[in-house]
């Protein structure tokens, strides 16, 4: 059994939504599905499709009161044990991508019960702490640096609540733009890759608003400044709330770090030197030290590959998840 896990301000529909030839074959879990494999994709609380709540709304403060500890600690083990309980089996393969790979990772740290859950973790573009990232996102964490004062006042007063609302009306006009104005497209072009890296990929705009009819699709206050804490701390570590509270979660005044030790599945980690969010930095210097030498089954380099491609490059069937299943098969 197969099951696939998301991404920061993304939903499943970002996975499945691909033009008829998209990645040479289907959209991604269906080039999987099309191999003979059972495919489950995780939706995190708080996108489109995760807002429900037995007693809480939307909008309710309570309800974005969620960091990547409670994606590690509650959501994934509820889709683990659910997908276990649907197909009968007794352990599941895992792909994560971008947010997926960290929450990969905290929830086998966070619970080491699961490890015998999961038969293998496959992380594609996977993120350690932030600290090594490039473009956009080095200059949003820099700026997170300089007015934390300001972020931590502001979390006390206002709490938790959602950003990156899900505005296609207003992202889908905006990209059209692309294929009509002067140098649209290289206008575009310079735009995407400041945010997730140079590719040797061609990027179809024209597939642009539709992949925008579902992205960004929902992230919160106290997820994205549990980013910029893991980024300013070069560690790898569960949110720092305040002392009090710290002490009322964690037993101390200060944040606990993940144990990556504790991680006991074979892990295979899919990165490239042209990715701005997963830099080989990222993956030497916090990753490959976090986790134990002989978990690492293989370190593959994506040549050409930014952080967006593994969802939205033509070739990702061949180049990925063909491979992928590969190595499944093999097991």
């Amino acid at each position: 059994m197969r099951h696939v896990t998301g991404r920061l301000c993304c939903s499943y529909m970002v996975w499945a939504r691909a033009p008829p030839n998209g990645c040479s074959i289907r959209p991604r879990p269906f080039i999987l599905a099309d191999a003979g494999f059972d495919v489950f994709v995780l939706n995190h609380r708080g996108t489109t499709y995760s807002k429900r709540h037995i007693t809480l709304a939307p909008w309710d403060n309570k309800f974005s009161q969620f960091t990547l500890d409670e994606l590690a600690k509650y959501d994934t083990p509820a889709v683990i044990d659910k997908v276990l309980q649907i197909t009968g089996e007794q352990a599941l393969y895992m792909i994560g991508h971008s947010q997926g790979t960290i929450t990969g990772f905290m929830t086998l740290a966070e619970n080491p019960q699961y490890n015998s859950k999961v038969k293998a973790l496959f992380q594609l573009g996977p993120i350690g702490t932030g600290t090594y990232s490039k473009g956009i996102i080095r200059a949003l964490f820099i700026l997170y640096d300089l007015l934390k004062p300001v972020a931590d006042a502001y979390r006390t007063v206002f709490g938790s609540h959602e950003i990156g609302w899900q505005w296609s009306f207003v992202y889908r006009p905006l990209v059209r733009l692309c294929n009509i104005i002067p140098f649209g497209d290289d206008i575009c072009d310079f735009a995407t890759h400041a945010l997730f890296g140079p590719s040797t990929r061609v990027l179809n705009m024209t597939r642009a608003p539709v992949y925008l009819a579902h992205i960004p699709n929902g992230i919160t206050t106290w997820n994205g400044l549990h980013w910029g804490q893991l980024s300013s701390r070069h560690r790898i570590e569960h949110m720092d709330h305040n002392p009090l509270e710290n002490i009322q979660r964690y037993g101390q005044e200060t944040p606990t770090p993940y144990n990556y030790s504790l991680i006991d599945v074979p892990v295979y980690l899919f990165w490239s030197k042209s990715d701005f969010l997963t830099t080989p930095l990222e993956v030497e210097q916090v990753l490959m030290k976090e986790l134990r030498p002989e978990v690492v089954k293989g370190s593959f380099e994506v040549e050409g590959y930014n952080h967006i491609d593994y969802v939205v490059a033509t070739d990702c069937a061949d180049t990925v998840y063909l491979p992928i299943a590969k190595i499944w098969k093999r097991k």
